[in-house]
């Protein structure tokens, strides 16, 4: 199977994000969370272009911080949507982007 040329890959942006949260989130938590807020703020279509992930392995417990990887077009869509999140399961929960 052929690659693909790099003109014709999707662009990405890693966005470095900071959860403040009453007791510690854990990754699977935060995972969870990302995909509801993107669900609530861009819907299905908007979820899907994108391209929304969080990154597992690069959670960190101690900082509670790590990396989302959204489509160049949607950094601002994105950034939004996490921004909006106040309380996820009954626990008070607000998200950061420090860098993208």
């Amino acid at each position: 199977m052929a690659a693909i040329p790099s003109s014709a890959r999707e662009r990405k942006r890693y966005i470095l994000i900071k959860v403040d949260s009453e007791p510690r989130a854990e990754k699977t938590l935060v995972g969870r969370l990302v995909i509801q807020a993107g669900m609530q703020f861009l819907g299905e279509l908007g979820m899907a272009r994108a391209g929304i992930q969080f990154l597992e392995d690069t959670w960190n417990a101690e900082r509670q911080t790590g990396i989302i990887r959204a489509s160049h077009k949607y950094v601002d869509e994105v950034k939004s949507a996490l921004a909006l999140v106040k309380e996820f399961e009954g626990k008070k929960i607000t998200i950061n982007s420090i860098k993208v």
